[in-house]
């Protein structure tokens, strides 16, 4: 995979990162229509969206996507 989008990607991730856990350590609200969306639902695209910035981040530095099926 191109070790630009890697990063590009990673750089993303960690920012969605940081505004989920900044909402679920303040307890922000959010409403989506009528529905509240509950604390934990931060916690968990907090905790999805660190491991693929650190998926990509470590992509990137292999240089390939990260599976051993790329290596030859």
């Amino acid at each position: 995979m191109n070790r630009n989008y890697c990063i590009t990607s990673a750089i993303v991730f960690a920012f969605v990162t940081l505004v989920q856990a900044w909402r679920f350590a303040l307890d922000l609200p959010m409403q989506i229509g009528a529905w509240y969306v509950p604390r934990s639902v931060s916690g968990l695209a907090a905790f999805g969206a660190a491991f693929l910035a650190v998926w990509a981040f470590r992509s990137a530095g292999r240089g390939n996507s990260g599976d051993s099926s790329a290596r030859v």
